[in-house]
């Protein structure tokens, strides 16, 4: 939601403040009907990726004792060459990996820079096709890009796609993708 809230004015907030104040509470068991399309995921985990996307970016997050590999399929990198927004097709995948620690439980760096990978935790994969958006309210909406998280055996864990929406929502003009450039 920080993502959402930095964007309101002062008056935005209190007139969102005021709105909610004036509502009455939720019936017993009340659901969203948005929330189908926030619990669930269309991102099918890519197979074969290190054989058939490229690894264009990689960060290394010590205190987490992480580094991330960012990994691109050809229709994302293409438009991303070209300088253009990435269409639908477009797939990117991030390897989180546990790395390699020193005697003093320091993480081990690299003669390339970055921190030893050892052990895969996990993937992130974000991806688009047409019509992935539809389902999502327009506060949230990245247009059609649809988010994924799977274990390190490639096993879909369950996510809440309104995190990753939001936290992607103020990058539109870098077609809601942090590691675009």
């Amino acid at each position: 939601m920080n993502a959402i809230a930095a964007q309101l004015t002062s008056d935005d907030i209190a007139g969102l403040a005021a709105h909610f104040a004036a509502q009455p509470g939720a019936q017993s068991g009340a659901r969203s009907s948005l929330l189908p399309g926030m619990a669930s995921a269309r991102v099918a985990f890519p197979e074969g990726h290190r054989e058939t996307f490229v690894r264009y970016h990689a960060v290394n997050f010590p205190a987490r004792k992480q580094v991330h590999h960012f990994y691109a399929n050809r229709t994302a990198l293409q438009a991303a060459r070209a300088g253009k927004p990435l269409p639908d097709g477009s797939e990117l995948l991030v390897e989180v990996h546990a790395v390699r620690l020193d005697f003093d439980d320091k993480p081990m760096m690299g003669k390339d820079g970055l921190l030893e990978a050892e052990d895969l935790l996990g993937y992130s994969v974000m991806a688009r096709e047409a019509g992935w958006g539809a389902d999502i309210p327009d506060m949230l909406r990245n247009d059609n890009w649809n988010y994924a998280a799977f274990t390190a055996d490639r096993k879909p864990r369950t996510i809440n796609q309104a995190e990753c929406l939001a936290c992607h929502k103020p990058l539109e003009r870098s077609s809601f993708a942090f590691t675009l450039k």
